[in-house]
């Protein structure tokens, strides 16, 4: 019973589909990080984003807010190394800081924005949000 070309819902494409994903999903290795390494079975990525309407921006002094990440659900166990970067619909071209990660743990991290011209004004506005990809340790 040859399935070919794959049938969306056939054996066939569900197998294909599984080889696919083995043969693109490799080794996580994590060379080193802010508190050493972990076992290399335990290596995680967890990505998440603070959302477009959900971003809980507080003020902090003039033109410069911050937000606080949580990233707990990860379930990492030491610092991961964190990569981030603000997304929205206009102006965050004109902010600094949305790839300086301050504060990090195993839990969270905060990131700090400046712009010139009120970043208060346009973060909600504009739904200014921050993306974040951690790779780290689980155990």
């Amino acid at each position: 019973n040859a399935e070919w070309p794959l049938r969306p819902g056939s054996r066939a494409a569900l197998i294909a589909g599984l080889l696919l994903v083995c043969q693109v999903v490799g080794d996580i290795v994590v060379l080193n990080g802010e508190e050493g390494r972990g076992p290399s079975n335990c290596a995680r990525i967890c990505a998440g984003t603070t959302g477009r309407t959900s971003t809980n921006w507080q003020g902090y002094g003039s033109n410069n807010i911050y937000v606080d990440v949580d990233i707990s659900g990860c379930g990492f166990v030491k610092v991961p190394t964190i990569t981030t970067s603000m997304e929205g619909k206009s102006h965050h071209w004109t902010s600094t800081g949305s790839s300086e990660v301050y504060h990090a743990t195993a839990a969270g991290f905060r990131i700090y924005i400046h712009t010139d011209n009120g970043a208060d004004t346009y973060a909600e506005a504009d739904e200014w949000n921050m993306e974040w990809i951690a790779v780290g340790f689980t155990c």
